[in-house]
């Protein structure tokens, strides 16, 4: 959207693909599997993270972000899959999890172990995968940037890690000599797959911030809950808006020495948000 000349011109993609969320209604996956649902997670955790995102076809140009998200992107044509293979090589980096390339552009399940054509990216291969019934769950253990305790729910990948490092694994008998979540270092850039639907919404703060950190996005400001952040830039200007969507008021630490174009003052290190 524009804005007195202004643009958002975000660092950051998911892939939204209408025929992924079509093939996902016929064919679940697993239960309660929900393609919005699967974006939202990552779409709230860059939202806390004070980070903008654009939502952009598979067909869109990569190369224009530092980070693309690819969460559950169920349908992968070949072509889309070269050219997210192409993205990674030269600099970018690739946040994709599970349910990722199943079925071919024309929904028939591709003749490929997972993630088939993105394996070389991601680093992995996926010899099993298993959805977990609504009564059961499993206990995930992460480290390093993704040092916690998890709880995997819905669904789990079987990963075998082909050069990629192993950053969580699904603490269960069955489970404990393959991945949850792994790194690839690939060309110039670095490929992310999580193969569990978690629990936690701390889960995917801890690996949106990894991998906006592996491609160099930081945030402006960081907000408190509940305090959206937004960037416009044009004409050789930067907004910062800042919206309190609370009941309670809100401080934000922001930038000091800018302007606040509502009362005309300088900012200080802080800023006092009112309800609303």
């Amino acid at each position: 959207g524009r804005l007195d000349g202004t643009t958002v011109r975000p660092d950051v993609a998911i892939i939204y693909d209408y025929d992924s969320l079509w093939a996902m209604r016929i064919q679940p996956g697993y239960p309660g599997a929900d393609y919005q649902r699967a974006i939202g997670n990552y779409y709230n955790a860059l939202f806390r993270a004070g980070v903008n995102a654009d939502m952009i076809r598979p067909d869109a140009d990569f190369s224009a972000y530092r980070l693309v998200l690819a969460p559950h992107l169920y349908l992968l044509a070949d072509d889309v899959a070269a050219r997210l293979d192409a993205y990674v090589k030269s600099g970018g980096v690739l946040l994709a999890d599970c349910r990722t390339g199943v079925k071919d552009r024309d929904n028939l399940c591709h003749a490929r172990t997972l993630p088939g054509r993105l394996s070389a990216a991601l680093g992995i291969e996926i010899p099993e995968y298993e959805a977990i019934p609504d009564e059961c769950s499993y206990p995930v253990k992460g480290s390093g940037a993704l040092a916690g305790e998890y709880t995997a729910v819905k669904y789990a990948d079987w990963i075998v890690p082909r050069g990629a490092d192993a950053l969580a694994a699904c603490d269960v008998w069955h489970l404990k000599k393959y991945a949850a979540v792994t790194r690839n270092a690939y060309g110039k850039g670095a490929g992310w797959y999580s193969g569990v639907v978690a629990k936690e919404s701390a889960f995917y703060d801890a690996l949106v911030a990894a991998a906006l950190k592996d491609a160099g996005v930081k945030a402006l400001v960081t907000p408190p809950e509940g305090v959206e952040v937004s960037v416009r830039e044009g004409k050789g200007r930067r907004l910062l808006f800042i919206v309190n969507h609370t009941d309670r008021e809100q401080t934000v630490r922001v930038p000091a020495g800018r302007t606040d174009v509502l009362t005309g003052r300088k900012t200080g290190g802080e800023l006092r948000l009112g309800r609303y």
